[in-house]
């Protein structure tokens, strides 16, 4: 005969299931059974719709690990947030045209008188009086192509003009030669009041480098 509670197998003769043990004399008769009881347990979850039922902690436990893998990497504190600054590119000067102008060397005081916007910064490192109404001036500058070389010579003689000397004398040397006693950075003579045959006249004559390169450049005007 079958167990009546459980199923199993026993003989006809039998008091007790031998599988789960209960008394088979005083079990009531086939109609009289009661209904099997259904398992308690949460129902399945309905497809396409997401449950509420709370996990236990071992769940959300397991759970955990998958979470951080997929969540979004945190940002850093402001605390420890460091902000780069762009650098600024640095630019450098614009360098001044090097090549000589259309109208060098000069034919004209005019056109040597435009040429004095290129001219460069000196520094006057002697300056003195000789023969009673000449002036001497040396500066000091960099070294420079013909044309910047006048350029400067001119600018620093406005710079030193004086009408008390009919000569005057700017003579442009480097700053590791100050003591040199001619020339080497170009020279530019003013006299005043110079005759030339039936006139009287101002007279420049300028000559570059030393005065005695191959490529040294020679101007004389009046004015």
């Amino acid at each position: 005969m079958r167990c009546p509670y459980c199923g199993g197998l026993n003989s006809d003769h039998a008091s007790f299931c031998i599988r789960c043990g209960r008394d088979l004399k005083s079990f009531p008769p086939p109609n009289q059974y009661p209904p099997p009881q259904k398992r308690q347990g949460a129902p399945p979850p309905l497809q396409g719709r997401p449950t509420n039922t709370p996990q236990s902690p071992q769940q959300q436990a397991q759970q955990a690990p998958a979470m951080q893998r997929h969540r979004a990497p945190a940002m850093p504190s402001h605390s420890t947030q460091t902000t780069i600054q762009p650098e600024i590119p640095v630019v450098p000067p614009e360098p001044l045209p090097s090549e000589s102008p259309s109208q060098f060397p000069p034919r004209t005081v005019e056109q040597l008188q435009a040429l004095e916007q290129g001219a460069l910064a000196y520094t006057v490192v002697h300056s003195a009086v000789g023969d009673g109404h000449k002036k001497i001036v040396r500066i000091v500058y960099a070294k420079g192509v013909a044309w910047r070389q006048v350029a400067t010579l001119l600018k620093a003689f406005k710079e030193q003009l004086d009408d008390r000397f009919s000569t005057i004398i700017i003579q442009g040397v480097f700053e590791q030669d100050t003591q040199v006693y001619a020339f080497t950075n170009g020279q530019l003579v003013f006299d005043r009041g110079v005759r030339l045959g039936g006139l009287i006249v101002n007279r420049y004559q300028i000559e570059t480098g030393n005065g005695l390169e191959a490529d040294s450049v020679r101007i004389v005007l009046t004015e």
